[in-house]
């Protein structure tokens, strides 16, 4: 004896709207925006953007380098030639300090229960200041690693704490004057 035809049709007939809801699904059922957020720049650089930036002085020990907008980035206190690469790396630089939000602030408080040798923060670290078209000035200065390596002691002028940035931001200003004369 055959089963009822209801029954014979019931699982293809079942196959059947399933794949029409998948298939409707897949055409009709996109989420807006998901997983996106739009991205804000969360690093110490705040007064202007990098493309403002007019003259800049990166400093190390005794050792000064400046360079300035004008069409192109030129060095002032040495050799007027700034090749491609040096120019990229320090729009590089400056878009870093722009994006690269510090992986902890330490207030001033929990900075002087600590002896400041341990920052590396001194005359000899490296230092940066950026001066903008509109006036605005942006200085920063970078000390050693944190213990485990993974950011850099910096102090920002103007701030009471002492910010613990990624690695790779101090990195990039090393790498603009790394060969450089002095």
């Amino acid at each position: 004896m055959a089963p009822p035809l209801s029954g014979r049709l019931a699982w293809p007939l079942a196959a059947a709207v399933a794949l029409v809801f998948v298939v409707g699904l897949a055409l009709q059922g996109e989420r807006p925006n998901a997983g996106l957020t739009s991205f804000k720049a969360a690093g110490v650089l705040t007064a202007f953007a990098p493309d403002e930036a007019y003259e800049i002085e990166v400093a190390a020990g005794s050792e000064t380098w400046r360079f300035r907008r004008e069409s192109e980035w030129r060095r002032v206190d040495g050799p007027e030639l700034v090749t491609a690469d040096l120019a990229a790396r320090i729009d590089l630089a400056l878009r870093l300090l722009r994006d690269a939000a510090p992986l902890r602030v330490m207030t001033a408080d929990e900075v002087a229960e600590v002896p400041a040798s341990e920052y590396a923060l001194g005359p000899a670290s490296l230092r940066v200041r950026v001066h903008a078209l509109n006036g605005a000035i942006f200085a920063i200065q970078f000390g050693g690693r944190n213990p485990l390596g993974s950011a850099r002691y910096a102090r920002v002028d103007g701030s009471d704490g002492v910010s613990m940035l990624p690695t790779y931001v101090a990195e990039a200003w090393e790498q603009v004057i790394e060969g450089l004369p002095g």
